[in-house]
């Protein structure tokens, strides 16, 4: 009876196993943690940018890469191997019933379509004639900006918080369409580019230039002053706490220890470590208020029992507690970064219209990474309590 009940629970363990597996593999694909799990997520970040780069330098510069070339086959061969490999891995892990999974599931196959009939055909299994009838298919080669995107969603995860992992998104987004122009100029017969004025867009882009370099640099300037103020009253706040620390282990301590006694004595050191979460937008505001306003309630039942005591209190160490609280509130409205960010969008589509060809797009990149990054750097200086858009702060950042 015993060896028959091991035989059934052993393909139930097992069953169990190969799900767990599954699951731990659906995670890494999707939110990397292991070693090997962010080394294959920034092979197929690389593999993605170099492919759609490939894509543009073959519809800019045909002659680089002739239709069935040994040059043209040996690349589409690896992008098609690497994003086969992603492809079957990602079927394994997928659930129908989730149909978000299942659509870029579909983006995926398809966008391997175009590499697979570039290497049917040079190995002859495909005639070229069929081909030239399925010109929509190089359509299918976009959807690699979806995974583009798709991978730009966690690269702050693998590569860390810096200024490029976080424009990263914008730079897939905008080389996405710089692309996508291209491949529809080319499928239509329309070419975009001529439809616009080239001497009135660089004048465009040289005045949205000129004013949101402008608007950058003031704001920079007083964000920067915000930032060397709050760090200045995180300075004084702690000091001033330390001050009345040093008080309760020297003049006040019979009644410190009086306070102890009755559980209420001030958790000095527990409160700095809330502080820190809270900085670290692990702890809201009003729990760090009501915690702040504990702290200095258990402070208050000892300092009254000397007068002396009650003006540094007061006038020192509530008074700079709570300007610096109310401190790391105060920040631009979300709308002005929202402007800011569909300014910059604009200038750089106008950057995409007036600068054609691999020089345009390496200058485009370019512009993106330095007025984005702004944006971003920006953004994260204003907000002294770190928020999950901007990673870079972990703390009052130091001057």
């Amino acid at each position: 009876m015993t060896q028959s009940n091991a035989r059934t629970a052993a393909p139930h363990q097992g069953f169990k196993a190969g799900l767990l597996r599954l699951r731990n593999l659906e995670h890494e694909l999707n939110e990397p943690t292991t070693t090997w799990g962010r080394r294959y997520m920034v092979l197929m970040a690389m593999t993605i940018v170099a492919s759609i780069f490939f894509l543009f330098i073959v519809d800019e510069y045909p002659s680089w890469f002739p239709a069935n070339s040994v040059q043209l086959f040996t690349v589409e061969l690896l992008i098609f191997c690497i994003f086969s490999v992603d492809f079957v891995l990602r079927l394994s892990v997928t659930s129908l019933r989730n149909w978000r999974a299942v659509v870029l599931l579909l983006c995926d196959a398809l966008a391997i379509v175009p590499s697979a009939i570039v290497v049917l055909v040079f190995m002859d299994v495909m005639p070229a004639a069929h081909v030239d009838s399925l010109v929509l298919l190089r359509l299918f080669r976009l959807l690699r900006v979806v995974k583009l995107l798709r991978v730009s969603n966690i690269i702050g995860e693998v590569f860390g918080a810096s200024v490029f992992s976080l424009v990263f998104g914008a730079m897939a987004a905008h080389l996405g369409l710089r692309v996508l122009v291209v491949e529809v100029s080319r499928v239509t017969s329309f070419d975009v580019y001529a439809f616009f004025d080239r001497p009135v867009l660089m004048l465009a882009v040289s005045a949205v230039g000129y004013v949101f370099g402008i608007a950058l640099a003031i704001t920079f300037g007083i964000v920067k002053r915000k930032q060397m103020e709050i760090t200045e009253l995180h300075r004084t706040a702690l000091d001033a706490l330390a001050a009345v620390e040093y008080d309760f282990q020297t003049v006040l301590k019979d009644a410190a220890d009086a306070a102890e006694a009755k559980g209420k004595r001030p958790d000095f050191e527990g409160w700095r470590m809330q502080l820190s979460h809270y900085l670290q937008e692990e702890y809201g505001y009003e729990d760090m208020k009501a915690r702040t306003n504990e702290l200095l309630h258990n402070i208050r039942d000892v300092v009254q029992t000397r007068p002396s005591m009650d003006v540094p209190f007061h006038a020192v160490l509530t008074q700079r507690l709570s300007t610096f609280l109310t401190k790391t509130q105060v920040c631009f409205h979300p709308a002005f970064y929202g402007w800011l960010k569909r300014i910059a969008n604009l200038y750089f589509v106008l950057i995409m219209l007036a600068a054609p060809g691999l020089t345009g797009l390496g200058v485009q990149l370019l512009v993106i990474f330095v007025f984005q990054g702004l944006v971003v750097i920006i953004d994260d200086m204003d907000h002294s309590v770190d928020k999950a858009v901007t990673i870079f702060n972990s703390k009052i950042l130091d001057i």
